[in-house]
């Protein structure tokens, strides 16, 4: 009986270490399963955002398009007619009128100049031919030229070949940063440096204003600030931004080629 005993406790003991065993390892199978169940469905979902920011990308610079043709053909023209209206106008040489009229040319001259640079600034062709360190030297341009900024732009290093879209995206970024500085800042220094190599574009933007709460702004629905993440995740680049009331703003886009 003790023998009998004995090889029942021997195969049942066996039994259970099998049972244990295959019990661990249908686990195991089950969690490496599920694990990449959850990598392939984040993956998928990566690839969805991306397209459908891509999209939408799209979509803004269609609208772009079509509006710096607008500006360029029909008020462009427009406010060209206008000033050869001024120019041919004859009235009394009365010194109020003259006056009057010198002030309006000067008025239509510079409404020529703003609606073509806007023009050039939204045209995304242009900005591909030209590269987006070339438009970002006449925004710097643009800024010193109001006279309420002290604007600088530096250039370290070569660019390297970088497809069109990312080129355009880092511009669009660069224009978002620098409206929320004119807008929100009330600085009076900016300053961007460009810092390139075969693996890495450094893009750094600098200002002297009041800076903000950089946690609240992230928070705030519509914020400019969601607008840069979702470029920035779109072609890869690493986005960070520093700031603090009183002690201005810092923020460095950073695309890996």
């Amino acid at each position: 009986m003790n023998d009998e005993l004995y090889y029942t406790v021997v195969v049942g003991t066996s039994i259970l270490f099998v049972l244990g065993g295959f019990i661990i390892s249908f686990f195991l199978a089950y969690v490496r399963r599920k694990t990449k169940f959850l990598k392939e469905k984040q993956l998928m979902h990566n690839q969805f955002q991306q397209e459908l920011l891509k999209s939408q990308i799209e979509i803004q610079e269609q609208t772009f398009q079509h509006i710096s043709r607008e500006l360029h053909d029909n008020l462009g023209q427009v406010a060209s007619l206008i000033k050869i209206n001024l120019n041919t106008l004859q009235l009394p040489a009365e010194h109020a009128a003259t006056v009057k009229i010198e002030n309006t040319k000067e008025l239509t001259r510079q409404l020529i100049a703003d609606i073509k640079s806007l023009s050039v600034s939204l045209a995304s062709d242009r900005i591909a031919q030209t590269g987006f360190e070339k438009a970002i030297e006449t925004d710097v341009d643009r800024l010193n030229k109001t006279g309420e900024f002290i604007a600088s732009f530096r250039q370290y290093g070569s660019l390297p070949e970088i497809s069109d879209a990312k080129q355009l995206i880092l511009y669009r970024m660069s224009q978002e940063i620098l409206n929320n500085m004119i807008k929100h800042s009330s600085a009076k220094q900016i300053e961007i440096s460009l810092h390139a190599t075969e693996k890495l574009i450094k893009l750094a933007f600098n200002d002297d204003g009041i800076g903000f709460n950089v946690e609240e702004q992230m928070n705030t629905p519509g914020a400019g600030l969601r607008n840069l993440q979702s470029r920035a995740l779109l072609i890869n680049a690493q986005l960070q931004i520093q700031s603090s009331p009183g002690n201005g703003t810092q923020i460095t886009i950073e695309l890996p080629l």
